[in-house]
């Protein structure tokens, strides 16, 4: 707050004419001060050369000179106003004082005692009276209801260690009065030390993983440098390929035009040579046609045998040797064609470099996935693919259990969900009131995929008739009696020696031994369910084009919008089981995908 003091000096730096602060501030000859610019407009609007204030005349207008000393001592002072000013009073997010009065001053310390806080001028009694000067002086405290316990409206002077928690001493009396309480004093320097020690752990584990964020970071940009040179090494071996290819496409069309140059010379040179004997066959033909004019005997006779030389045999002999083969055999020669061989050896090329790129991405995949998985220091032996099948186990393969609840009240699920078989007896309550199927002896599995690939092996070889693929999970199990994909099943069927892939296709397998593990592959964005002999590694047979993703009908999609959910055509695929033969031996059993060596 100013005092009367410091008020009477900013009267005396005030200027008497414009009453502010001086600015550039000049003396008269007889000692009064002003601003430069209010006295020498004062003297231009009054026309006198006097002092406005003892009103002395001068008798020709004084040279005035600024006074440096008495100008810096006002900005000084004016500097130290305004800062003092700024500092007093309190701003937003600073504690006030108790005492004052609008305008509040800052508080400068928090008496813990009084449970107040003071500026400056209202601190002074505690740093004047003895009794006052007892009293403990905090920092500038804004929360002191916090410090003060709700409960007997003392200060909280002792912590309790074994509640954790601050306490007055009328605390100790009640709730705390079995439990071991410290000062506060003692209680803060303890958990400082632990908040030290925690601090200094926090910072060494903050030390480590910027480190070792650091090591990751060069170690990822060496592999980004690394992998980037390797993608222009592999464009490079591509490119390399494609300009293999292009030449020995060169050379083959080469090959086929010098072919072809030589077909045509040689039909160049047999239809000169057909010209030639057309000619000498008309000139003969001209002379006869002369000669059967005449009618004279001894000249015909006697020209005859020039014109029917020993060649007339073989003029009208079809197979003679002059004449040239027939045109059917030179266009045969000249239109021979190679696209089937090539096409033939393209594909061959093709498939055989399509399963190479096949097998080498899954080995970079398998090599990626192996980094992330594998515990450090640990090496895994990576056998490549050799067939697709083989791809698929390392890649696809899934863990499949069965849903006992949608199994048909004849047969029994095993407690781990492998194994499927008939029932006898009585049915279960699962049987009872699960979501069974009605009319067939079939069942769900419990894992249900709408996207992706996934692949499992069932153990067939203790049933002779069975049914094996995946279901929708709309299929109406109340009404499902065949399986079709119509109906939301793609399925293979064994009917003791013969398979069923669809409603309308059998394939009889009487030459060759059934399989005895049958694995079910699943491409749900191809729309493909394979099914394959594993101990053969043939593929039996495959659905293909599959509508597994269904179209969302206006209206549904619209009702769904107005209560703010989405809907997907995307249904889930379940695996799906069955077994006709009502015998105790019939059994199908879901087996590891084992990995083949």
């Amino acid at each position: 707050m100013a005092s009367a003091c410091s008020l009477r000096c900013d009267e005396q730096l005030l200027c008497s004419i414009c009453l502010h602060v001086f600015s550039e501030p000049v003396s008269t000859p007889c000692g009064h001060n002003y601003c430069m610019a209010c006295i020498t407009g004062y003297w231009a609007s009054s026309g006198q050369i006097k002092c406005p204030l003892c009103m002395k005349k001068f008798r020709r207008r004084p040279q005035l000179l600024v006074n440096t000393g008495f100008r810096d001592m006002v900005e000084h002072f004016k500097s130290i106003s305004e800062r003092d000013e700024e500092d007093i009073h309190v701003k937003p997010g600073e504690v006030p004082c108790d005492i004052c009065l609008v305008p509040k001053l800052k508080a400068e310390k928090t008496c813990l005692v009084c449970l107040a806080s003071y500026c400056q001028l209202h601190l002074e009694p505690h740093q004047r009276v003895a009794t006052l000067k007892k009293h403990q002086l905090v920092d500038p405290v804004s929360d002191l209801e916090e410090r003060v316990c709700k409960r007997h409206d003392k200060m909280l002077e002792l912590f309790c260690r074994e509640d954790q928690t601050c306490v007055c001493f009328m605390c100790l009396k009640d709730d705390h009065a079995a439990h071991e309480a410290v000062p506060l004093e003692l209680a803060f320097r303890e958990r400082r030390v632990q908040l030290d020690c925690v601090t200094s752990e926090m910072n060494m584990k903050e030390n480590s993983k910027s480190r070792s964020m650091k090591e990751i970071k060069h170690s990822a940009d060496r592999s980004k440098k690394a992998s980037e040179k390797e993608i222009a090494d592999i464009a490079d071996v591509f490119t390399a390929l494609v300009v293999s290819r292009e030449r020995h496409q060169d050379e083959l069309i080469e090959v086929i035009r010098k072919k072809q140059d030589a077909a045509q010379k040689t039909a160049e040179d047999r239809v000169t040579q057909l010209e030639l004997e057309v000619a000498e066959l008309r000139r003969r033909r001209s002379e006869m046609e002369q000669l059967l004019q005449t009618e004279d005997h001894l000249l015909l006779l006697q020209s005859c045998p020039s014109l029917l030389p020993a060649q007339t045999e073989d003029i009208f002999n079809p197979r003679s040797s002059s004449i040239p083969p027939s045109t059917s055999d030179l266009l045969d020669l000249s239109q021979q064609s190679y696209v089937a061989t090539v096409k033939e050896a393209a594909a061959q090329m093709e498939k055989s470099l399509s399963n190479e790129m096949d097998m080498l991405i899954q080995k970079v995949r398998f090599d990626c996935c192996d980094a992330e998985q594998m515990p450090d220091g640990f090496v895994r032996a990576w056998t490549p693919p050799r067939d697709k099948l083989m791809m698929i186990q390392q890649n696809d393969a899934v863990d499949v259990t069965l849903d006992a609840y949608t199994a048909h009240k004849s047969l029994i699920v095993s407690e781990d969900g492998k194994q499927l078989s008939f029932r006898h007896g009585r049915p279960s309550l699962t049987a009872l009131f699960g979501r069974r199927f009605q009319l067939q002896s079939y069942v769900l599995g419990k894992e249900g995929f709408s996207s992706g690939r996934f692949y499992y092996e069932v153990d067939v070889s203790e049933s002779r008739r069975w049914v094996l693929g995946v279901a929708k999970e709309s299929v109406h199990r109340e009404v499902l009696f065949t399986t079709r994909p119509e109906d939301g099943c793609w399925t293979l069927i064994r009917y003791y020696d013969s398979f069923q892939g669809d409603s309308t296709q059998t394939w009889m397998n009487i030459c060759f031994q059934m399989p005895q593990t049958v694995g079910v592959f699943v491409d749900y964005e191809k729309g493909e369910v394979s099914f394959y002999d594993v101990d053969a590694r043939t593929l039996i047979y495959s659905h293909l084009g599959c509508a597994f993703i269904e179209g969302i009908p206006a209206l549904t999609s619209f009702l769904y919008s107005l209560v703010g959910a989405s809907v997907s055509g995307r249904q889930k695929l379940y695996p799906f089981f069955g077994i006709f033969e009502l015998n105790v031996d019939n059994t199908l059993v879901i087996t590891p995908v084992a990995q083949p060596t």
